[in-house]
């Protein structure tokens, strides 16, 4: 039986030399949609980043600097017991307005008011925590 695709899917894939999407770019990629960048001004500004902290641009060091200095708040999801985590896909359903960047296992992924951005559907995925755009006043 085919698997089912997730309804808050959107194909996205900024980086314009991975003609096949296999590049292992989520960060950037995800970082791309949330701050309307393009895929090499990201990895420019991440450069400082990966060399104060000597690791590379998928690492949690680097990334939730960047995200902290860029407007972004992390808010973890404690797994109550009796319970399972939200999936990427209801996340994005309840989440209509906002911008966030969930983290999974091994990935992050985008989400824009509604709709999760990848270049794979990762809506199975369990949602661990996440980062929202905090909003000016």
């Amino acid at each position: 039986m085919a698997e089912k695709k997730s309804t808050r899917w959107k194909y996205y894939q900024p980086n314009k030399k991975d003609l096949k999407d296999e590049y292992g770019d989520c960060v950037i990629r995800a970082l791309c949609k949330v701050t309307g960048k393009e895929w090499l001004e990201v990895f420019d500004e991440l450069t400082p980043y990966v060399r104060e902290v000597q690791a590379n641009p998928n690492a949690p060091q680097v990334y939730s600097k960047y995200l902290k200095d860029n407007g972004f708040k992390w808010v973890g999801i404690k797994a109550e017991k009796g319970s399972k985590r939200p999936t990427v896909q209801s996340f994005a359903k309840d989440h209509k307005e906002g911008t966030y960047i969930l983290r999974v296992s091994h990935h992050i992924v985008a989400v824009s008011d509604g709709s999760f951005w990848d270049t794979w559907d990762s809506g199975y995925k369990s949602v661990y925590g996440y980062y929202v755009k905090e909003v000016s006043t």
